[in-house]
């Protein structure tokens, strides 16, 4: 019987400092350019223009996690990725229709969210309308669309800043997070 991956820890951690001292990996850094900002936003070509109404018709009709709440929907993922390789009006569309066949509507959340109750129902899977539109009417009354304030607000201020969860769903949170940092966009899809 072999042993448990827990006692592998000391050896791996002696591996690491070796390679690290022995190859001067620490003084090493990656650059890492930044990406091209698509602004689907206000452009006037219709590519972009039909990128910008499919992510919004995802973003009014679909919810974040369907199927008994398990499944994420990767829609705007979908999406982003097929234009930014190239894909046309028609393949974007036809990647929507697909998409849509699996995804659910909204359902309702047991209560609205506010700014004295925002806490009390992270986690709880049934309030994901409640905090979209909690979020979007931050984004959009409280912070005149600057999505970095609402980051700053939300993510890294506070005594429990929800940046410490941000991996959790399978990265889910951060991969939406990245979604605006690419596209200036107000109305870019934003799920908390």
């Amino acid at each position: 019987m072999s042993s448990p991956m827990i006692a592998w820890v000391p050896l791996v951690n002696r591996i690491h400092r070796y390679w690290t001292a022995s190859n001067n990996y620490a003084a090493l850094s990656i650059d890492l350019p930044s990406v091209e900002i698509h602004d689907v936003e206000t452009a006037p070509e219709k590519r972009p223009r039909t990128l910008k109404h499919l992510i919004k018709a995802n973003h009014v009709n679909h919810s974040v996690i369907y199927h008994n709440l398990e499944f994420h929907n990767h829609m705007a993922h979908h999406l982003g990725s097929a234009y930014l390789v190239g894909a046309d009006v028609n393949q974007l569309q036809k990647i929507y229709d697909q998409d849509s066949k699996e995804l659910e509507e909204w359902k309702d959340s047991p209560a609205e969210v506010t700014d004295s109750d925002w806490r009390d129902f992270l986690g709880d899977k049934r309030y994901q309308r409640a905090y979209v539109d909690f979020f979007e009417d931050e984004l959009a009354l409280k912070f005149n669309y600057d999505w970095k304030r609402v980051a700053d607000e939300y993510l890294f201020s506070g005594k429990e800043p929800l940046i410490n969860g941000v991996i959790g769903g399978l990265g889910h949170p951060l991969i939406h997070l990245a979604t605006p940092t690419n596209s200036p966009a107000k109305n870019w899809e934003w799920k908390p």
